[in-house]
C-alpha cells in the first residue's frame, strides 16, 4: 500500500471516529459536516470526497465495525449442533456493541435504509450496501452445509434459505429492541430476547422437527 493510500485510510478511519463521538452524543439534526471536517482539519469539499453524505458516513460507521468483527472458527472446526453452526464465536462481544450504540443504530435505522436493505435480499437496488453482503454469509452457510451432513440440521431446507432466516430474525430482534422507550430497553433484555427467539428458530431447524 502507497504512502498516499495508507493517508486516505487514516482520514476515512479519523472521520469515523469523529462521527461516532458526535452520533453518540447528538441528534442526526445536530451532527454537522463543517464540524467534522473542521475537527479533521479538512474542507467540507474533501468530506465528500470520503463520504458523499451524512448518512452514508452514518452507515459506515456500522459497515466498517461489522467488517471488523466477522469472524469465525477454523473451516476444520466441528460443527456439534445447531447454535454452533449459526452462531458466531464472538456473540457476546456483538450483543455488548450494539447495546453500547444503541442510539447510532436507532439514527441507522431512521435516517438510513442500512436495515431496510436486509429485507430485500438479492433484489437491493444496485449500488446499496447490504449489512450482510455474501463474503460475510459464505462462512456461515459452509458450516450449515456440514451441519446438513453430519445430520445437526435438517436437509430439506436449502443453506441460504437457512443463513436468510436466521439474519431475519436477529435484525427483528434488534429493530424491536431500537424501537422500546429508554425506560424499557435495558441490555439484559436484548440479550434474553436474543436467546429466547433463536432457541426457538434452532428447534425448528433439527432433523426431529421434520
Amino acid at each position: 500500500m502507497s504512502l498516499r493510500e495508507r493517508k486516505k485510510l487514516q482520514m476515512r478511519q479519523t472521520l469515523l471516529d469523529i462521527a461516532e463521538e458526535l452520533f453518540s452524543t447528538l441528534p442526526f439534526e445536530e451532527v454537522m459536516v463543517d464540524e467534522i471536517a473542521a475537527r479533521a482539519n479538512i474542507s467540507q469539499k474533501t468530506f465528500f470526497n470520503y463520504f458523499p453524505t451524512k448518512a452514508q458516513l452514518l452507515e459506515e460507521l456500522l459497515l466498517s465495525w461489522l467488517r471488523q468483527v466477522n469472524l469465525w472458527p477454523s473451516p476444520t472446526e466441528n460443527v456439534t449442533d445447531v447454535r454452533s453452526a449459526l452462531v458466531p464465536p464472538n456473540l457476546n462481544e456483538i450483543q455488548l456493541w450494539v447495546i453500547a450504540h444503541r442510539h447510532i443504530l436507532q439514527m441507522i435505522m431512521r435516517h438510513t435504509d442500512l436495515f431496510a436493505s436486509v429485507y430485500y435480499s438479492s433484489q437491493v437496488p444496485a449500488g446499496k450496501n447490504l449489512l450482510f453482503p455474501p463474503e460475510y454469509r459464505q462462512p456461515r452457510m459452509d458450516r450449515v452445509k456440514r451441519a446438513q451432513e453430519q445430520g445437526v440440521i435438517r436437509g430439506d431446507i436449502a443453506p441460504e434459505l437457512v443463513c436468510e432466516m436466521y439474519d431475519l430474525l436477529r435484525i427483528d430482534i434488534v429493530q424491536r429492541w431500537l424501537c422500546m422507550p429508554e425506560e424499557l430497553a435495558c441490555g439484559e433484555l436484548y440479550q434474553r430476547t436474543y436467546d429466547e427467539m433463536v432457541a426457538i428458530f434452532f428447534r425448528g431447524l433439527q432433523p426431529d422437527s421434520n
